[in-house]
């Protein structure tokens, strides 16, 4: 099982979450963690304070 993050876009409602994602040879892809505490210290870096819940951890299944 892998981990990813996913951020909340307040300016279009509460239903809108973004993959977190990093560059590839392919283009962009979803950034992933072998374990939760790896995702949820990175997550650390997404949470503003005030808006920490526009930050979450979410497992995450690889479409290999």
């Amino acid at each position: 099982m892998k981990y990813a993050l996913m951020v909340q876009i307040d300016e279009f409602g509460d239903d809108d979450w973004i993959y977190v994602t990093e560059d590839s040879l392919d283009g962009p892809c979803v950034k992933v963690y072998n374990t939760s505490e790896e995702a949820e210290d990175a997550a650390e870096i997404w949470r503003l304070p005030g808006k920490e819940r526009n930050v979450k951890v979410v497992t995450y299944a690889s479409k290999d």
